[in-house]
């Protein structure tokens, strides 16, 4: 991707598994990578100073949930273009008001999630309506938005591959399985019945949240799936009214928009 050096945005989410990335003309999203950390090959590190090599952008924004990861990816950006980088901080919140009791321990990307959602669902309606963000990756977080635009806060449970990992690792025989959905809510094997108490647990404790939270925010929330599980959701879940795949890059980006870089060096 060659960015035109006058309106090129590169965007960052750095997060327990590997980076994704977004090239941003304005507005619209332009190219989307996924740079995994344990891919063969070249260490993570290098391939992203690969991917990055010769590009040009005008502003640079990231959001992580791993700190030494951020920090070397802060300073790639820096040394790579001299231009200002904006890194999403709760602590400072923009777009949103926070009602969330401690900021200091709120997820950057779940914050950067959250903004989107309201930008794009809630704030935009009209009148404009509550928003719940589901994302579902290795964690499953809830975002939740009041129609005023108040961050308020949410939840956070286990995503599938996380109970396949402490289920084969806490038993003495029960194996790993691919984590797709099977033909029978009753498992006929125990690869079946280990699929069924994964997937179908999922989507069952997906919308039984969705449920409770409705009663807190209003019948009208707007329920926005986001992360790597979540077209899985929003096929089966019952009030998922959309599938945003890349509303984290749309939330830095907004933020980005919105906020202060801070100058290169």
């Amino acid at each position: 991707m060659m960015g035109d050096s006058t309106t090129a945005l590169l965007v960052l989410d750095i997060g327990n598994s590997a980076v994704k990335g977004g090239w941003y003309t304005g507005s619209t999203l332009s190219e989307v990578f996924v740079e995994p950390y344990t891919s063969p090959g070249a260490p993570w590190v290098q391939r992203m100073q690969h991917r990055l090599q010769g590009q040009t952008w005008t502003r640079a924004g990231l959001v992580s949930v791993v700190p030494e990861r951020q920090r070397v990816l802060a300073q790639m950006l820096r040394a790579s273009a001299g231009a200002g980088l904006y890194e999403v901080d709760p602590q400072q919140p923009r777009i949103l008001d926070m009602a969330y009791d401690t900021p200091a321990t709120l997820g950057a990307d779940r914050f950067a999630a959250a903004v989107a959602g309201w930008v794009r669902h809630g704030q935009t309606a009209s009148p404009p309506r509550p928003v719940l963000v589901i994302d579902a990756g290795t964690a499953v977080t809830y975002e939740a938005v009041s129609r005023a635009g108040v961050y308020l806060g949410g939840a956070i449970a286990p995503g599938p591959g996380l109970l396949r990992r402490s289920l084969h690792e806490g038993t003495a025989q029960l194996p790993e399985v691919p984590l797709d959905v099977p033909p029978h809510t009753v498992g006929r094997s125990t690869q079946e019945a280990l699929q069924a108490g994964l997937m179908w647990g999922l989507i069952d404790s997906v919308e039984g949240m969705v449920r409770r939270m409705r009663q807190t925010l209003g019948p009208d929330t707007a329920v926005v799936a986001t992360g790597g599980w979540a077209s899985r959701l929003a096929g089966e879940v019952e009030g998922v009214h959309v599938h945003e795949p890349h509303l984290v890059l749309d939330g830095v980006r907004l933020l980005m928009d919105d906020g202060a870089l801070t100058p290169p060096g």
